[in-house]
C-alpha cells in the first residue's frame, strides 16, 4: 500500500480527486483542516488536506506514471501562498486560540470522516435495478458506504451470471454478510452462564426477563438469574418481581468476592442469566468489573445488547468500547421502535458478530424472537 495526500477547498473536491487518481478502492486514512497563515486569516475558511491509501495495482495507469504535485487545486489561478502576506502583530492569547481552533476542528472532521471508505466512483453507473435495490437500501438506512459497495458487487455478479436477478444476488450478499442467527442453545445436564452486557437503557434487564421466561416456562429449564447491577434501585425490583412470578431464585451480587458463593448456591440451575451495570462507552473502571466478572463467571455466552434506534456512530462507539470481549452475540433491542431494518444490516457489518435475538416490544415473555434474517433482508430489498 502507498500513501497519496491532497489539498483542496473542502472534502468533496480531494475525494473526487483521489478517485478520478487512485481508483475508488481508495481508503482515507485522516483528513486535517489547514489554515492559513496570519492572524487576518484565523476566521477565514481553511483547506482541507486528506490522506489516502491506495494499491498502486489497482490504480489508473495515469497515477503511476504521474511526477507532479499530489496537492490539488480545484480551480486554475493564483494559490494563497503566491503572494507573500504581511505578518500581523500577535496578539495576547490569539496563538493560543488559533491552536485551540485548529485542534477542535481536526476534532470534529475525524469524528466525522476518519475510517470512512470511499466505495462509491463519481462516474459509476448502476442499472435501473440496482439503482432502485441501492435507493430502497439507502431509504431502509443501510450506511451509504456499505450500501454502495452491495450495489457494486451486485452489478459486477449480476453480469457474470447471466439470467439471475439482481434482487436474488444482492439478497444472497446480504445473508452472507449477516450470516446465520446464533440463539443460546442448552446442552442436557450441564449448567451454561449468559452474560448480559450493553449500555444504559438498551433494554438489559427487560431482555433477561425475557430470556428467563422463555427457558423456564417454553422450554423447562432450571433458570436462576444473577444480578450485579446494584447502581439501579429500579433493577433489582424489577428482576425480583419477575422472578417471584416465574419461580426463579435470585441473587444479587454487591462486591465481587461474592460471586463465587453466589454461584454455587444456583448449582442445580440449568441456565443462569447475569445482568450487568451500564456505564458510558470508555469508562475503564466499568472495562474492569466485566473483566472481572468473566474471570469468576467463565460465561459460555455472553450477549451485547444493542438498540435498533441507537445511531450508527454511537453503535459503532458501543462496539468499540466492547471490543475486549473476545467473543460474544448481539441482541438488538426495541426494534418496534423504528420502522427500518438497515440499522441490524449496519450492526452485523461493523461488529462481525453474530445477531441472536430481536424484541419487539415490553410484553414478558412474547416480545422476544431469535432474529430471523431471512425477513430482515427482505425488508431491505423489497
Amino acid at each position: 500500500m502507498q500513501m497519496k495526500r491532497y489539498r483542496a477547498n473542502d472534502m468533496k473536491q480531494a475525494m473526487d480527486a483521489a478517485i478520478r487518481e487512485l481508483g475508488s478502492d481508495a481508503v482515507m486514512i485522516s483528513s486535517t483542516k489547514v489554515r492559513k497563515k496570519g492572524l487576518k486569516n484565523m476566521f477565514g475558511k481553511p483547506m482541507i488536506e486528506v490522506q489516502f491509501a491506495y494499491d498502486p495495482a489497482k490504480a489508473p495507469s495515469a497515477v503511476k506514471q504521474s511526477k507532479l504535485s499530489t496537492d490539488y487545486t480545484p480551480t486554475p489561478g493564483p494559490k494563497w501562498y503566491d503572494k507573500p502576506v504581511q505578518a500581523a502583530t500577535p496578539i495576547a492569547g490569539t496563538q493560543q486560540l488559533e491552536k485551540r481552533m485548529d485542534s477542535f476542528e481536526r476534532t470534529l472532521t475525524d469524528f466525522m470522516e476518519k475510517f470512512t471508505f470511499i466505495k462509491r466512483d463519481v462516474t459509476y453507473d448502476y442499472t435501473e435495478e440496482v439503482e432502485e435495490l441501492l435507493t430502497k437500501m439507502l431509504e431502509e438506512q443501510v450506511r451509504e458506504e456499505l450500501a454502495h459497495s452491495l450495489a457494486k458487487e451486485t452489478e459486477h455478479m449480476l453480469r457474470e451470471q447471466q439470467g439471475t436477478s439482481a434482487r436474488e444476488i444482492l439478497e444472497h450478499l446480504m445473508h452472507e454478510n449477516m450470516g446465520k442467527s446464533e440463539p443460546i442453545l442448552h446442552k442436557k445436564f450441564t449448567q451454561k452462564v449468559i452474560l448480559v452486557v450493553g449500555p444504559t437503557g438498551v433494554g438489559k434487564t427487560t431482555s433477561i426477563v425475557k430470556l428467563a421466561a422463555d427457558f423456564a416456562v417454553k422450554q423447562r429449564k432450571k433458570v436462576g438469574i444473577i444480578n450485579t447491577d446494584t447502581y439501579r434501585i429500579g433493577a433489582q425490583e424489577q428482576l425480583q418481581t419477575y422472578a417471584d412470578i416465574l419461580g426463579v431464585p435470585i441473587g444479587i451480587v454487591y462486591y465481587p468476592d461474592e460471586l463465587e458463593e453466589t454461584l454455587k448456591s444456583m448449582s442445580d440451575r440449568d441456565i443462569i442469566f447475569v445482568d450487568t451495570a451500564g456505564k458510558r462507552p470508555g469508562d475503564e473502571q466499568h472495562k474492569e468489573d466485566l473483566l472481572e466478572l468473566i474471570r469468576v463467571l467463565r460465561p459460555e455466552d455472553i450477549l451485547l445488547c444493542l438498540s435498533a434506534a441507537t445511531g450508527f456512530a454511537s453503535v459503532k462507539e458501543i462496539v468499540d468500547t466492547y471490543d475486549f470481549v473476545n467473543d460474544y452475540r448481539i441482541m438488538v433491542t426495541k426494534i418496534d421502535e423504528t420502522r427500518y431494518r438497515g440499522a441490524l444490516l449496519n450492526i452485523s457489518w461493523y461488529s462481525r458478530k453474530p445477531l441472536a435475538y430481536v424484541t419487539t416490544g415490553q410484553n414478558v415473555p412474547d416480545d422476544i424472537e431469535v432474529i430471523d434474517i431471512d425477513s430482515i433482508v427482505k425488508k431491505i430489498t423489497r
